[in-house]
């Protein structure tokens, strides 16, 4: 009779200790549907990649175990083309892109690459903020995901085997173009354009293919491009921009204290990105003129003459976006404004 009472009390011991550690474990550790995965492009450790693991930093710690961003870099979950469908039908729960890439599905993505749109780098960050909620307006109706937060990536400026300093040295050159808006300025400025995924242009200069590519100067030191370049224009010719997004019905079904922390994170990884790109811009400049090449910032004068050269195609864009586009040019003369070109 004692030795069944020791096994009973045995028993309910062991009853008590995994009970307890089921409670503790549902407190301590998401489950599966908890887990938000952050399908990121770039790999990982690009500063646009470093900027998303902050951005999942400050989720995490704020939701304290109910959800956890996980991100996932280098395309390892979606690649890029696949990036805004996979965040619509939740085959990712957020994921992040290019805006511009997407113009083609809505016109208004292109609102972020529409060329001579912003003076600066300044002016690009402020363009942002502005603009995020536009983008998740009709992102929440048309693509089931809401925008999270969204931050400049600099400008796609020119890098050459020959200086690009007028008008006239655009005419017959073949250039790399690595999104639709991109393509269509070098056609209206003069030069060809070669669409290539932004990774290749290095490739395609060495191999001759082209003899320029269009972009951002943090991109061209990542990728190494002064081996293959040696002249860099800077005018901020194409603003360019990421946003992050989160898909609806996995928001929806979040608590509304954690929908708080994700939009809140959202806000303060915005002005992070923001500040970092600010402070990245000028720095890059000596930077390439460390590594050998020469850095021309275009004045103001010659900008002009280009703007007057692409702005049929810059008037066209923005008329395809109704009101919208009339929202994003108030913000610009706005911004511009308090952030003239120098």
């Amino acid at each position: 009779m004692k030795r069944r009472s020791l096994v009973l009390m045995g028993l309910i011991v062991l009853s008590v200790l995994i009970a307890s550690t089921i409670s503790y474990s549902a407190e301590t550790k998401p489950t599966k549907g908890a887990v938000l995965r952050l399908a990121g492009l770039w790999p990982p450790l690009d500063p646009v990649t470093l900027q998303l693991q902050a951005f999942a930093d400050k989720f995490n710690k704020q939701a304290a175990g109910k959800y956890v961003v996980e991100v996932h870099p280098g395309e390892e979950l979606v690649k890029v083309m696949e990036s805004i469908d996979a965040v619509r039908t939740g085959a990712s729960e957020m994921t992040g892109w290019p805006i511009g890439v997407f113009a083609s599905l809505d016109r208004r993505f292109a609102a972020a690459e529409i060329p001579f749109l912003v003076n600066n780098v300044e002016g690009d960050a402020a363009m942002q903020v502005a603009l995020m909620p536009l983008y998740s307006q009709f992102m929440e109706t048309k693509f089931n995901s809401k925008a999270i937060f969204s931050f400049t990536c600099l400008a796609l400026d020119i890098l050459s085997t020959k200086p690009v300093k007028t008008v006239a040295d655009w005419k017959g050159l073949l250039v790399h173009s690595v999104s639709p808006q991109s393509a269509k300025f070098i056609e209206q400025i003069g030069g060809s354009a070669v669409p290539l995924p932004f990774p290749e242009g290095y490739d395609a200069i060495q191999k001759k293919v082209v003899a320029a590519t269009m972009q951002s100067s943090s991109m061209m030191i990542m990728f190494k491009l002064n081996e293959v370049g040696k002249y860099v224009t800077r005018g901020y010719l194409i603003p360019a921009s990421i946003i992050i997004a989160v898909n609806m019905d996995a928001f929806k079904k979040m608590p509304k204290d954690v929908q708080n922390a994700l939009v809140e994170a959202g806000k303060k990884q915005q002005k992070e990105a923001n500040d970092y790109f600010i402070g990245v811009a000028q720095a890059n400049t000596g930077t390439l003129t460390k590594l050998g090449v020469e850095v021309y910032n275009l004045p103001k004068a010659e900008r002009d003459k280009w703007i007057e050269k692409v702005r049929p195609y810059s008037d066209s864009l923005l008329k395809g976006m109704d009101d919208f586009g009339k929202e994003v040019m108030k913000v610009a003369k706005e911004v511009n404004t308090k952030y003239p070109y120098k």
